[in-house]
């Protein structure tokens, strides 16, 4: 058993790694214009799905994050200005990389919480009913499904690490990744929660 949780902790943490390599390679080339475009196409996604005003408050909501950066990023591009020539040029897009790979990741996670406020009543609601299935289920001679409760769990740390990719994917996706995790976070809770051992 320890030797199982010993490989898979080695397994995780090299996948960790192999990550965050991919993460530092794509940010050391990737161009502003890429991600402009990528934000644009998300708010493209956005306002098809909810509508204009969604996107406004949403965008809103980044640009009062993101604009408390922008005097720091000007100060970090005018302290690049003793920098040879092509690799002033890089640094500087590096600077504007950084603050627009981060206003994507604002605007994502904006999105993520509007769908949140959203959908709370459905999610409250499903993992209230799925406990109120297990405490019935504790006076029944039935037994609980192991085998679901672990499919529950497993839904669950999927989709949390599939929201956490896709918060920092610099392309567009759709924006229907926000509201199907939250649902299916719901369902999850559902399975796992309703299967919990009668006796722990």
């Amino acid at each position: 058993m320890a030797k199982d949780q010993k490989e898979q902790g080695s397994f995780t943490a090299l996948w960790m790694v192999l990550a965050l390599i991919v993460a530092i390679g794509t940010w050391m080339f990737i161009t502003p214009e890429h991600l402009l475009k990528s934000l644009a196409g998300e708010r493209a996604f956005v306002t098809e799905l909810s509508g204009q005003q969604a996107d406004q408050w949403i965008f809103g909501k980044m640009i009062s994050v993101s604009a408390g950066q922008i005097q720091g990023m000007s100060d970090a591009i005018k302290d690049t200005q003793d920098t040879p020539g092509a690799f002033k040029e890089w640094i500087q897009n590096r600077i504007v990389v950084t603050w627009l790979w981060g206003s994507l990741i604002v605007y994502r996670v904006n999105l993520l919480m509007l769908f949140w406020f959203i959908l709370m009543p459905f999610t409250i609601a499903v993992a209230i009913d799925g406990y109120s299935t297990r405490m019935i289920r504790t006076f029944q001679f039935s037994s609980q499904s192991p085998i679901r409760h672990r499919i529950g769990v497993l839904i669950s740390t999927v989709v949390m690490f599939g929201v956490a990719i896709w918060l920092v994917l610099p392309i567009p996706l759709p924006s229907m990744v926000a509201p199907l995790a939250i649902v299916s976070i719901g369902w999850a809770t559902w399975m796992w929660v309703s299967n919990l051992q009668k006796r722990i």
